[in-house]
């Protein structure tokens, strides 16, 4: 058994570094995160999804320990783990990758996280630093992952499409895991981690929500607990033979940048929160869409054409996988005729068939800029809008990143909508102050409410 290396000095490294050694931004932007997460979960708790993870659960049965958000009872840490986890991907208004590498990495460490410490009653300090070191994880990976394709020229699947590694490292710390005892939790988290991602098969954003969020949630927390029940598997299990950069990339070390700047450079610092409801492509040209029609002083019948111009992998997602959430065409022009959000719409069959979104989204295309291929062009668009009285109007546009600010005022519409403006009144000071919760049961309950669905949908 190795004496250092790659696992071991990454769980030495979690395992020697407490909360209030984390620097002030950190700490202040993983506790926006779970706040961001949790509105989310509960805004996704109304759609059909919810509900019939409910009822997987139900049928699953297990002991009540955990709250599942948007619904009333408790039940197993697996199971609030997988359906939380689910929800924090349930629909696109989760919080994405501002470099590309990694999918909706925070969903299934938060649900790791926030159950596994709910089970523990470990304090609410426990559960951020988990999902800190969580979303580290996970990042690292997929950076030591991409730099191994690129030096290979192998493509395989991603390393960990459903954030396993990165969940259980949040609920081994939230349940307190030795250093020793973590490592083994990776080596059982390695054999759960899934790479079958067929979602441009599906309509509902079913499937996509279980393996981004569910999934590695309740993997992750199973990990964490066979390990703390003593089950064994082998160490070092991120190098060497049969390991999992072995077994996902075909190398057998993710390579000395994996551990660089550890402890320096927080990968959660780079998290893009999402504006409105739709995939990440779509942040850009839709915050252009809406900002062009208010300053224009445009309504959606004076429009006449839409081109969205954007970078070609977000052009790719946007075109070809066929939700409203996602599928470009379908977000502008709900965005279009509706404005705001765009969630309730989203869902909303009425909104979505009525004949004024249906005739504009005709007259919407998107076009991929093929020289825009960094990161940051993710965050870009060009959208050119014709009027039917003969203008044209274009606009080169960035994200525009959003502050806390922002970010109460997407929490408020989001629980508003589920459980009133009181309950979002209440939820708010609680999740933004987790890290001073002796327990993180007592914000946990919070969410515990009578099940609803989506008004309309």
């Amino acid at each position: 058994m190795a004496a250092s290396g790659s696992t071991k000095d990454f769980c030495h490294w979690m395992a020697a570094t407490d909360f209030e050694d984390l620097p002030p931004d950190v700490r202040h932007m993983v506790s926006m995160a779970i706040y961001d997460c949790v509105g989310g979960w509960l805004a996704c708790s109304m759609l059909p999804l919810a509900h019939r993870m409910v009822d997987f659960i139900n049928l699953a049965g297990g002991s009540p320990d955990c709250s599942v958000a948007g619904f009333p009872g408790r039940t197993s840490v697996l199971n609030a783990a997988v359906v939380n986890g689910t929800l924090g991907h349930g629909d696109e208004v989760d919080a994405i990758e501002g470099d590309g590498l990694g999918a909706h990495i925070l969903a299934a460490p938060a649900a790791a996280a926030l159950a596994a410490a709910q089970m523990a009653e470990a304090p609410g300090q426990q559960a951020l630093r988990g999902v800190v070191f969580g979303y580290e994880l996970a990042k690292r990976l997929n950076r030591a992952a991409a730099r191994a394709r690129g030096e290979t020229g192998r493509v395989r699947a991603a390393i960990d499409p459903g954030n396993t590694m990165g969940a259980t490292a949040a609920a081994g710390i939230a349940l307190g895991l030795s250093q020793e005892r973590m490592e083994v939790a990776f080596g059982l988290a390695a054999a759960m981690t899934c790479g079958v991602t067929p979602f441009g098969r599906e309509t509902e954003h079913m499937l996509k929500s279980f393996v981004r969020g569910g999934v590695g949630a309740r993997n992750g927390v199973a990990a964490a607990l066979m390990s703390k029940a003593g089950y064994d598997a082998p160490e070092d299990i991120f190098e060497g033979p049969q390991g999992l950069f072995h077994g996902r990339i075909g190398v057998e070390d993710p390579g000395p940048d994996f551990l660089k700047g550890l402890g320096e450079d927080y990968a959660i610092r780079g998290i893009v929160f999402k504006r409105v409801c739709g995939g990440g492509p779509n942040q850009a040209p839709k915050q252009a869409l809406l900002e062009m029609m208010s300053k224009n002083r445009l309504a959606a019948r004076d429009i006449a054409e839409i081109n969205v111009e954007v970078e070609p992998a977000g052009h790719n997602t946007i075109t070809h996988v066929h939700h409203p959430s996602i599928e470009g065409k379908d977000v502008l022009a709900l965005a279009a005729v509706y404005g705001g959000r765009g969630f309730k719409e989203t869902y909303t069959p009425s909104a979505c068939q009525n004949p004024e979104v249906q005739s504009l989204r005709e007259r919407i295309s998107v076009s991929p800029r093929k020289e825009w291929s960094g990161h940051e062009d993710h965050f870009r668009t060009v959208v050119t809008l014709k009027t039917r009285n003969g203008r044209t109007l274009r606009e080169e546009v960035r994200y525009r990143y959003m502050d806390d600010a922002d970010l109460d005022a997407k929490f408020r519409d989001l629980v508003t909508l589920r459980a009133g403006e009181a309950k979002a009144r209440e939820l708010a000071p609680a999740l933004k102050g987790l890290d001073t919760a002796a327990n993180t049961a007592e914000v946990m309950q919070l969410v515990e409410m009578p099940a609803a669905h989506l008004p309309g949908a």
